[in-house]
């Protein structure tokens, strides 16, 4: 009786101990989840102020900080322009800041390995070239894909949109 009583009490003590470790695995995997979410939209944040920070005092500067925050596709795009960028920037002695208005996840992944952003950002330009242009202003709404490579999210992909 004594053992049948130890073997039950062994058994239910097993039972609890899996309950427990499902339940914290569950929880884990949440919070990974949340933080997934949190680091696509970070990540295409960075990009977009990236993308509208330029100035002609630290053009290479931006340029590489642009190509930091991005991958694939919209990695080669912005190589592929930067060369015009820098000449137009440097000519024209632009200064362009910007402010972030907005972010949100779109979707993700159910891997986790993709998500879409859509940011929402305004910029002012000036020019330090002599000219008495008044500063422009732009306005950036962005639909941003971004892909986890090597734990890191950044963005493969930016299209401007209405």
């Amino acid at each position: 009786m004594r053992r049948a009583l130890t073997v039950g009490l062994v058994l239910v003590a097993v039972v609890l101990a899996l309950v427990v470790q499902r339940l914290a695995g569950a929880r884990t995997e949440a919070e990974a989840a949340v933080q997934d979410r949190q680091m696509a939209v970070r990540a295409a944040m960075a990009h977009a102020v990236s993308l509208m920070t330029i100035d002609h005092h630290r053009i290479d500067d931006d340029i590489k900080r642009a190509l930091a925050t991005s991958t694939g596709t919209e990695r080669a795009r912005y190589a592929a322009g930067q060369a015009v960028l820098r000449s137009a920037t440097l000519k024209n002695k632009a200064v362009q800041t910007g402010v972030l208005r907005a972010s949100a996840l779109a979707s993700i992944a159910g891997d986790r390995r993709t998500a879409q952003v859509l940011v929402v950002a305004d910029a002012v330009i000036h020019w330090e070239d002599g000219r008495k242009a008044a500063p422009e202003e732009r306005f950036f709404r962005w639909r941003m894909d971004v892909t986890k490579a090597s734990g890191l999210w950044l963005v493969s992909r930016a299209e401007l949109v209405q």
